[in-house]
């Protein structure tokens, strides 16, 4: 007889190979997690120890430098190494004053050779010679600053002093002068920059000596006591930054790194089993949660497959055992049959579809709200949170750059936005052909840019703003030349304030405007002049109008002539093709209404100019009516200014077919004084002292 092993039930088997199946890949999951986890966390402390050193090396070489700065500046004023010349006040105010400046000095003091010693707040011994202290003693032996550790004779509080000689202008030595800064002090300053409960950080020499620790028991100590020498000598060497050292049985892990240009050694430490204890309760939480999760997970799964997929199989034996009894039962729905998948199936599509929708108009919403519509570029609102997020010290130095558009205003109101607009992407594509990839370039206003650049100098900004200059079309855009205005500003350091810096930009901005606008105003008007010539409409004038204005201007305004005459030479130019492209003549211009606005363009062009700015006003009204019926202000009689009924008179008086025909045919377009005038007119010109007063 063969042997049958008890077989399991469907509900069973499913729930043990279910249990098996999520345990088994939480125990993977959790010891590829607990590794990258435990690599993660080691390498978070050793970051954590590199960069607290490093801010530490920076915040204690800069007090260092800072305090030998004010040693050497002491040494050499006479006050000090003349003993104040018997007032000691005067050497004792200076001290204060230092000291209420600088919060990172205990002590400032200097003693003599013959016995002084001028300190505030202290209480000096009996008995108190100077010339016998170390910090004395060591600046008589240096030539520069000496830096020492030593115990203060008064109250036994160790101090780190940096101290130098004083010498008399005849060379003899008279003393020393000393900074001090209290191992509580400093102690006090870099624990500011611990991250975990048993950090610490203490200063030694090279050859292990502990000169500064929060714990002054370990002072004059030496590191080599904890740890092995071949450690030490590859972190003097520089080939190691990392170590560790045990201590009263506690394993410490430590980072070395040696202040640039001295002997002194800075290292951060904190215990081992810091890092390494919350680990292990990591993985003795995690294994425990992992085995609760997969009994609940592996009985609910269990259930979800027995509905699903148990429980149909169950009612086939059911079924099937109904048809070896002999009773089979009429055909119907089991009711675990999955026809409903199909409709979620459909409607997983649909959402996903809606998603992608979304998602879509998420991303185009996205992009809208960080870009200009015009330029493409990004806009002020970017600009502004990237100007934030790279505000850090990594970026330093930090330039900001600022661009004005020079004379839009003039091209808006002359040749219309559109042009305004195309000058303002010309603009924006030189712009952009100079960026770096990780440059940020901003519309920030109608006609302001700004780029962002990080890494870059007050040189590299001046060469950057060159090379967009450079890249200014050469052509210019109906006459408008394109031109902008830069001004710079450059982030160095934490402490400076980057609303400063972009003020400081843009007041450079400004003060560079103030010129180049006016010649990129000039340079567009000597175009749109240089084109309207080129057309016919700006010309020298010929013997008769020469002839004409200046026996007016004799007889009429003496002293206007050569106003008069560039007045009227330029009478024409708001008829250049540049202010209607799509006109071909100036009869289709006429005919097409043009006429009555070219003056309001010819006044506008000539404004922007201070040579033209005097021409302006007479040209805009030369074509105003003696009867009223003209434009554009429809001024009347001597209300139109003289020159400008002046201008109009003799342009009728010497055109096409005239012989005075148009001043004939339209007599009550111009001023009847002046028509007589010109109809009178001869080769002897006109007599002043007969001349009407039509002014």
């Amino acid at each position: 007889m063969k042997f049958r092993h008890k077989a399991l039930t469907i509900k069973k088997e499913i729930f043990l190979m279910s249990f098996a199946f999520l345990a088994t890949v939480s125990l993977v999951f959790s010891g590829v997690f607990l590794h990258i986890l435990y690599k993660k966390n080691m390498e978070n402390a050793g970051n954590s120890l590199r960069e607290c050193n490093a801010q530490i090396v920076i915040y204690t070489e800069g007090m260092f430098h800072e305090n030998e700065s004010i040693v050497n500046i002491l040494s050499r004023a006479d006050t000090i190494v003349n003993g104040g010349s018997g007032n000691p006040a005067a050497v004792l105010k200076i001290y204060d004053a230092i000291l209420k400046d600088n919060s990172n000095i205990t002590y400032i003091y200097s003693g003599y050779a013959d016995g002084r010693l001028y300190i505030n707040n202290y209480d000096i011994p009996d008995n108190y010679d100077p010339t016998d202290r170390p910090w004395y003693q060591a600046a008589v032996a240096s030539d520069g600053v000496a830096r020492l550790v030593y115990e203060d004779a008064a109250n036994g509080e160790w101090l780190f002093s940096q101290s130098k000689k004083l010498v008399d202008d005849e060379g003899n030595v008279v003393g020393a002068v000393s900074v001090d800064c209290s191992n509580e002090l400093i102690s006090r300053q870099l624990s500011t920059r611990y991250q975990y409960a048993s950090q610490r950080s203490f200063i030694t020499d090279l050859s292990g000596k502990v000169l500064i620790h929060p714990d002054e028991r370990y002072i004059n100590d030496t590191i080599l006591n904890y740890m092995e020498k071949d450690s030490w000598d590859k972190i003097i060497a520089g080939k190691v930054s990392y170590g560790e050292y045990q201590k009263n049985g506690i394993k410490a892990m430590a980072y070395f790194e040696q202040f640039p240009g001295t002997d002194f050694i800075v290292c951060t430490a904190i215990d081992a089993r810091e890092v390494t204890q919350p680990i292990v309760w990591n993985m003795v939480h995690l294994l425990f949660m992992l085995a609760g999760l997969s009994l609940l997970f592996g009985f609910l799964l269990s259930r979800v497959l027995l509905y699903r997929f148990g429980g149909p199989i169950l009612e086939l034996k059911r079924r099937i055992e109904n048809v070896v009894r002999g009773c089979p039962e009429e055909y119907r729905e089991a009711g675990f049959y999955n026809a409903e998948l199909n409709g979620i199936a459909d409607s997983i599509t649909i959402i996903v579809k809606n998603i992608a929708k979304k998602e879509e108009q998420r991303k185009e919403a996205e992009y809208t709200s960080f870009h200009d519509s015009m330029t493409g570029l990004y806009n002020r609102r970017f600009f502004s949170e990237e100007l934030r997020r790279l505000d850090v010290k990594r970026n330093y130095p930090l330039c900001i750059i600022c661009c004005d558009v020079n004379g839009l205003k003039l091209v808006n109101d002359v040749f219309g936005h559109d042009v305004g607009d195309q000058l303002i992407c010309r603009v924006a594509e030189s712009l952009a052909g100079v960026c770096r990839a990780d440059d940020i370039l901003a519309r920030v206003g109608g006609d302001e840019f700004a780029l962002l650049l990080s890494h870059t100098s007050e040189e590299d900004a001046e060469g950057i703003i060159a090379r967009i200059r450079e890249g200014f079309p050469a052509e210019n855009i109906r006459g408008a030349q394109i031109s902008a205005s830069f001004g710079y500003g450059v982030k160095k350091k934490k402490e400076d304030s980057i609303a400063v810096i972009l003020r400081s930009a843009d007041q450079m901005m400004y003060r560079r405007k103030l010129t180049e606008s006016e010649e990129m105003k000039q340079q567009t008007v000597a175009n749109i002049i240089e084109a309207s010539a080129k057309e016919g409409l700006v010309t020298e004038l010929t013997e008769k109008e020469e002839h004409a204005l200046e026996q007016l201007s004799a007889a009429l305004c003496p002293g206007d002539e050569a106003l008069l005459k560039q007045a009227y030479r330029l009478r024409k130019i708001g008829l250049c093709s540049l202010f209607q492209s799509n006109m071909k003549n100036e009869e289709e211009i006429m005919l097409s209404g043009i006429n009555r606005r070219h003056t309001d363009n010819s006044y506008r062009i000539l404004s922007a100019s201070g040579e033209y700015r005097g021409a302006a006003g007479y040209v805009l009204h030369y074509t105003e009516h003696w009867d009223g019926s003209g434009w554009p202000a429809g001024l009347a009689g001597r209300d139109i200014p003289l020159l400008s009924r002046v201008i109009a008179a003799v342009d009728a008086f010497v055109s096409e077919n005239s012989d005075g025909f148009r001043l004939k045919q339209h007599d009550g377009w111009y001023d009847p004084e002046i028509t007589a005038l010109l109809q009178n007119l001869s080769e002897d010109g006109i007599q002043q002292e007969s001349a009407p007063d039509v002014s």
